[in-house]
């Protein structure tokens, strides 16, 4: 019987679509963004005639807030056209100015458009202190996401106005949250069937050991997919 391969992001837009609390959900989906994509941080900003808002995140700090400030204020007609602004490594990138190529923290970034029929409703944000973290695979799993991202940031919920005052408290408060635990599993499913369960590779990105991977398969009760020798030959050659 051939081995089916399921969506998972299919699968979790399909879970999470019914949740009833927007910034819940929002943040959910920042999770997802993050593991798929070994990301250090990430964060949805809503978008209305005022600018920016700050609506959930995970990790985020003035890195993130520049980054996100450098793509609204240059590259705004490009978003709004739903242009994926993808910045692959920063020190060399020709779009950022000569001090900001300079600046520590992250190596590349990806801020990805959320639009509806009424245009542009948000921004769903993601970086890496590893440049190239994405490919255009991974950049389209991003566009997936969207139709969740709508929902959260047009749910009736006030957002914390971006670069207000009071922002800094809020994306804080975020932060100290612990993420929710009915994630852990969704999370590990993602990032196994990105690496093709190799449990070695998915262990190094977790920064756990490979028994601990082990343990949490059992834990969930998650049956362990044999990779079929062929796709295994496939992905060396490739």
């Amino acid at each position: 019987m051939k081995n089916q391969q399921v969506d998972l992001i299919d699968q979790f837009a399909d879970l999470v679509l019914g949740a009833d609390n927007p910034r819940r959900l929002a943040e959910r989906t920042v999770e997802v963004v993050m593991s798929l994509n070994n990301g250090r941080s990430g964060a949805v900003f809503s978008t209305d005639e005022h600018g920016l808002s700050l609506f959930a995140s995970r990790g985020i700090d003035q890195v993130s807030l520049d980054s996100v400030r450098i793509v609204w204020d240059r590259y705004r007609e490009a978003i709004q056209r739903g242009e994926t602004f993808y910045v692959t490594d920063r020190a060399t990138d020709r779009r950022l100015t000569q001090e900001e190529r300079a600046q520590k923290g992250i190596a590349s970034f990806a801020v990805v458009p959320v639009h509806d029929e009424s245009g542009l409703r948000a921004l769903l944000y993601v970086d890496s202190y590893d440049p190239h973290f994405c490919e255009s695979h991974d950049l389209m799993r991003l566009t997936k996401l969207s139709r969740i991202v709508v929902k959260a940031v047009t749910e009736p919920e006030s957002p914390v106005r971006f670069g207000g005052a009071g922002s800094e408290t809020a994306w804080e408060t975020y932060l100290e949250r612990t993420p929710v635990e009915d994630m852990e599993r969704e999370k590990l499913l993602l990032l196994l069937n990105r690496n093709e369960w190799n449990i070695a590779r998915v262990a190094r990105l977790m920064g756990v050991t490979r028994r601990t991977i082990y343990l949490r398969l059992a834990r969930y009760k998650i049956p362990r997919e044999r990779v079929p020798k062929t796709r295994g030959r496939r992905s060396r050659a490739s």
